[in-house]
Order: C-alpha cells, then sequence, then structure tokens
C-alpha cells in the first residue's frame, strides 16, 4: 500500500506540475505556427491553397478541435493559445496511461506509473503544444506500446491494428518518418519470433537460445498484417483528403517546402548525415567520465551482481548533466535515456532476458531509426533525434526496473529478511528521480531562453490569455493589438514579415502571404520569389504590411525603400515594427508590375 501511495503522489505530482508549465512563456515562431495553421482553416482558409509548406500537415489533426474552439467561441482567437496547450496535455497523459496498461504486465504496476510518468514530464523544445514534434513523437511511442503488447502475447490482430493506426497518426504528424515504417514491419516480425530474441539473449549473455524456439508462424504473420492495414486505414483517407485541395497545388506545396528545407539545411545527403554522426559522437563524449563511470559500473557488477545493480540508482544524475548543455536542454535527457537502454539490458535478470530481448528488438531498435530520421530531415540535426527516440524510454525504465528490483531478491541460500522483493523501494526511489529530472527541466528551461524569474505579467486579452510572460513581451503585443485595430480596414489583406507569424494570431482577415511563416535572415530583403508568384498567381498584393525591424535609426524614406519591394509608405512606426498601406491610388497590378520577376 504505501509502495502503491509513493507512486501515485510522484505521478500525480508530475502532471501537475506539467499542468503548471502550461501557463508559462510563449513564443512567436514555432509554436504560433503550430496552432495558425489549423486555426486559419477554422476562419475559411484552404489547406494547400493559401499555404504553401508542408509543415501544414500535421495540422489535419489538430483542426476538428481547433473548430470546435471556433464555433463555441463565435471565431475569436481568445484563450486559443492555452486551449491546445491543454490539449497537448490530454493527448500525453492519455499516450502515459497506454504505456502504463502495457508495461504493467512486465513490471509492478506503481513501478509501470513511474516508467509512464516521464512521457508527461518530457516537453520537448519546452514548449507544451500540439506540433509536428511532439505529437511524431506521442504517436510512435503510442504505436509502440500497443505494438508491444502483441510482441509479448505473441499475436492479437486488433492491438496489432491499433499499433498500425497509431503509426499511421504518427506519419501524418511527422511525414518523414513515413520512410522508416518498412523497418518497423521488419522488427515486428522479428520480435514475434522467439528464435530471434532467443538468439540476441545468447549474444548478451552467452546462453543457448531456447530449443523450442520457433519461426514467426501464422499467427504472427496475421497479426502483422493487421498492423500494416491499421496503418494504411489512416494513411489513405489523409491522402485522398491531401490530393482534393488538388494535384497541382500539393506539387507547388512540395517545390516549395523543398526549396525551404535545402536553405535551412532540412536535407542535405550524406553532408547530413555525417553531420548529425558528428552530432551524436560530440555528445555522448563530451563528458568522457560519464562513459568511464558506465564501464566501471559495469565491472563491478560482472563480479558482484547485486552491488553492480544498486550503482544504476546514479543513471538520474546522468541524465541530468544530459541536458546541462547548451541547445540540448531537456532533449539530452532523451539521448542519454534513449540509447542506454542496451546497456542496462546488461543487467537484466536471466528470467527477464527473453522479454527484455523483445522489447530491444521491437521497442528500442526502431527507435534508433526513427530518431536518425528526425535528425537527418530537421535543421537542428541530431539535436531533434529525440522526436524518434522516445519511445526507446519505454525499454529504459522497465530495465531498469527489472534491475533494480533484482538488488533486493534474496539469494537461494538467504531467507528474505526486511529486503523483500515485494517492497522494491530502491527501483521506486530512481524511477521517482528520473520523472523529477523532466519536471526540473520543465522550469529550468524556457521557450527562447527567458529565465523563469522575468515570467511576471499575464495576459489578459487575444490568444495568449491566461499565459504569464515578460512585462515587455505584454507591453509590445498589447501596443501591437491596439496598433492593428487602429490600422486595419475591413476588407485589408495583411502581410507580416519576418519570423514571427504569431502576430497572425491577433488578425481575422485576409493574410497575403504564401505561407504564414515567412523566414529570412535579412529583415531588409526584399521578399522572395514564391511570396512574388502567389501574388501573381492570385492576382492580389498586401494592403496593409507589419515589418518586423528595429526602426530606430530608419527613416520613412528608408522603410519604404525596405518594404520588401512593394514601395509602400509608412502609415505608424513603432520601436520594433512599422505598419505600411498601399496607397489608395494605385491598382494591384500597378503594383504587381514594379515587383522583380524570376
Amino acid at each position: 500500500m504505501a509502495l502503491a501511495v509513493a507512486a501515485l503522489t510522484a505521478a500525480g505530482t508530475v502532471v501537475v506540475f506539467t499542468w503548471q508549465r502550461l501557463f508559462l512563456g510563449m513564443d512567436l515562431q514555432d509554436e504560433s505556427f503550430y496552432v495558425l495553421v489549423p486555426w486559419r482553416w477554422a476562419l475559411g482558409d484552404k489547406p494547400f491553397v493559401h499555404e504553401e509548406n508542408l509543415a501544414q500537415i500535421p495540422g489535419l489533426l489538430e483542426y476538428p478541435f481547433i473548430k470546435l474552439f471556433a464555433l463555441v467561441r463565435g471565431y475569436e482567437a481568445t484563450g486559443l493559445v492555452l486551449y491546445t496547450r491543454h490539449l497537448y496535455l490530454l493527448l500525453m497523459i492519455g499516450v502515459a496511461a497506454a504505456v502504463f496498461l502495457i508495461v504493467r504486465r512486465l513490471v509492478r504496476w506503481p513501478l509501470g506509473l513511474l516508467i509512464a510518468a516521464v512521457f508527461v514530464g518530457f516537453i520537448f523544445w519546452n514548449t507544451p503544444q500540439l506540433s509536428y514534434n511532439t505529437m511524431g513523437a506521442a504517436f510512435l511511442t503510442l504505436g509502440s506500446a500497443l505494438g508491444l503488447w502483441v510482441v509479448i502475447e505473441g499475436g492479437g490482430r486488433r492491438w496489432a491494428f491499433a499499433s498500425g493506426a497509431a503509426f499511421g497518426l504518427a506519419v501524418v504528424a511527422y511525414p518523414t518518418l513515413l520512410f522508416i515504417m518498412p523497418f518497423y514491419a521488419v522488427f515486428m516480425a522479428f520480435a514475434l519470433g522467439r528464435r530471434a530474441t532467443g538468439m540476441l539473449a545468447e549474444l548478451a549473455f552467452k546462453e543457448p537460445p531456447d530449443p523450442d524456439g520457433s519461426p514467426t508462424g501464422h499467427g504472427a504473420r496475421r497479426a502483422l498484417i493487421s498492423w500494416v492495414l491499421g496503418g494504411l486505414a489512416v494513411l489513405v483517407p489523409v491522402g485522398v483528403v491531401i490530393l482534393s485541395f488538388g494535384i497541382r497545388n500539393v506539387e507547388r506545396c512540395w517545390s516549395y517546402t523543398m526549396a525551404v528545407a535545402r536553405q535551412a539545411d532540412q536535407l542535405g545527403g550524406a553532408a547530413k548525415a555525417y553531420a548529425v554522426a558528428q552530432g551524436f559522437w560530440r555528445f555522448f563524449w563530451s563528458r568522457p567520465y560519464m562513459v568511464v563511470a558506465a564501464c566501471l559500473i559495469l565491472l563491478v557488477y560482472r563480479r558482484w551482481p547485486r552491488l553492480g545493480r544498486a550503482l544504476l540508482m546514479l543513471l538520474p544524475v546522468a541524465l541530468w548533466f544530459g541536458g546541462q548543455r547548451d541547445l540540448l536542454e531537456g532533449t539530452g535527457f532523451v539521448l542519454v535515456y534513449g540509447f542506454i537502454a542496451p546497456y542496462l539490458f546488461l543487467f537484466v535478470p536471466k528470467e527477464k532476458r527473453e522479454a527484455g530481448a523483445k522489447l530491444l528488438l521491437w521497442v528500442w531498435a526502431p527507435a534508433m531509426i526513427a530518431g536518425a530520421m528526425t535528425a537527418f530531415t530537421s535543421a537542428s540535426g541530431y539535436v531533434n533525434a529525440p522526436v524518434g527516440l522516445v519511445p526507446a524510454l519505454i525499454a529504459s525504465g522497465v530495465f531498469l526496473a527489472w534491475s533494480l528490483e533484482a538488488v533486493v531478491e534474496p539469494s537461494p541460500s538467504s531467507p528474505a529478511g526486511p529486503l523483500s522483493p515485494r517492497q522494491p523501494w530502491l527501483a521506486l526511489g530512481v524511477l521517482v528521480a528520473v520523472a523529477a529530472v523532466t519536471v526540473t527541466f520543465q522550469f529550468q528551461f524556457q521557450q527562447r531562453a527567458v529565465p523563469l524569474s522575468e515570467l511576471t505579467r499575464r495576459f489578459d486579452f487575444g490568444p495568449w490569455w491566461g499565459i504569464v510572460v515578460t512585462p515587455q513581451r505584454y507591453e509590445l503585443l498589447s501596443e501591437f493589438d491596439a496598433d492593428l485595430r487602429a490600422q486595419s480596414r475591413r476588407d485589408d489583406q495583411l502581410l507580416v514579415y519576418y519570423q514571427a507569424c504569431g502576430y497572425y494570431l491577433l488578425w481575422r482577415g485576409g493574410i497575403a502571404a504564401n505561407s504564414y511563416w515567412l523566414s529570412n535572415a535579412d529583415v531588409l530583403a526584399p521578399l522572395s520569389q514564391p511570396t512574388v508568384a502567389y501574388f501573381r498567381r492570385h492576382h492580389l498584393v498586401p494592403t496593409l504590411v507589419v515589418h518586423l525591424v528595429v526602426t530606430t535609426s530608419m527613416t520613412d524614406a528608408e522603410l519604404q525603400a525596405a518594404s520588401g519591394g512593394l514601395d509602400y509608405p509608412p502609415t505608424l512606426v513603432r520601436p520594433m515594427y512599422a505598419f505600411q498601406r498601399k496607397p489608395a491610388n494605385e491598382s494591384t497590378a500597378q503594383v504587381l508590375a514594379r515587383l522583380p520577376r524570376q
């Protein structure tokens, strides 16, 4: 009973602290784009027509919930960001619940609860929001957990179908994951065969495989077919929906996205693969004393198994140091905890090794491939690997629980004594510490590196209602909101550039841009050719422009000359932005005529 109370208290604390984190900080770039895409659809924009970046695809999963919000709120955005953050929390609690229901078949349920709590406590990029990163990781984890039931039981078509459907949702959230789905199918086939798991245990522990091991069999094939059908049940309808907006539009979005990806180094062939591998190498050798300590613990375990397993209580310290590095933050936690699963497998008791081999084959191995894919296709490189690696935390948590439980198990020649296997306090304490590390990262790191102590002003209006930010950010957006209302007209087509699409959340009218998030390092550079081509194709130009530029040293003439080629005079100038309007005596054709052609 005491063990259960301790586990429930710890898991509840993780959820409560994560809920509190929903109210802290904001981001006008990445997070705003995640929310803005489905919100604009709710306001009437057409997917793949008014937005050309394929990063909009995950919005298909959010749209029904955003549309419901719009209907209830009368298409007012007040509280929208906090609403979607709560949806994020509900999603992660659901994923954690699924992990718990599966893992409790492998470990005591209080320990399983703490293993699952990590999926709530860890927040990718310190942004508790529905995004291609968080939804991709969540549905990968859900698919791995549901598939684990199939692997453990040796079949189960309904569970396999549900697992495949979860992986289909992961592909919708993070489309490049489609290319690693065949690897998941192969690993499921291996994990369903006892011969493969027996051979893996032999490699790790030098023990002969089970002589009764058999290949996959008819039950495994049916489960694998059901898994594939589950994925197709999601991907085929979504594909049809996407194509319904026009093949030419989708092709145009593909071309634009590939151009952006090349510019942002999201792709790069062998050079990018080498950079990702180099990033992993530098990360793990940045603190060589941790590698040395791991080797020493393994040597101690070979001589004194109980003591060696007990030393695994130091793992939370390693996880803490994994995140104490620039740019990594909480993602370093996943890199260490995910990669360390095979190491922890070496400490697993003999009677658990076959089940552990199944976890390695089905959960850990494909997660490594998924992590490599999300790293390769991200501008952030290896730092984005945790999106695919997150499911590996299931295996690491289970292996850690098994190993620490074995510390208190009595030897065959002695009575159980006070250290009964029914009271695995050591495992409980270490898993609580692991979950506590994730919670600490939530408050140690904030979006855009804003110190927690500076978040003192709560929004009382607009889409960020209820969220606490810095006084400077609050004043900036309050002033912008008032200026936008004063400067705008009913039929305006708005353009905001560069880098901060969050300003569009304060706008319900039309948007004149080929993408809600225009990105350019040079705020004085002309508008890109895809944007100009969008104007020509739709025969429109912005009537109102917000130029996000420091204006303190610029004259009105300089601002007009630097309006992206539009040559609009400023109507209102603030220190951090300027409003510029198309002259009333100019036609759309006249503006288009002076924009450069490719």
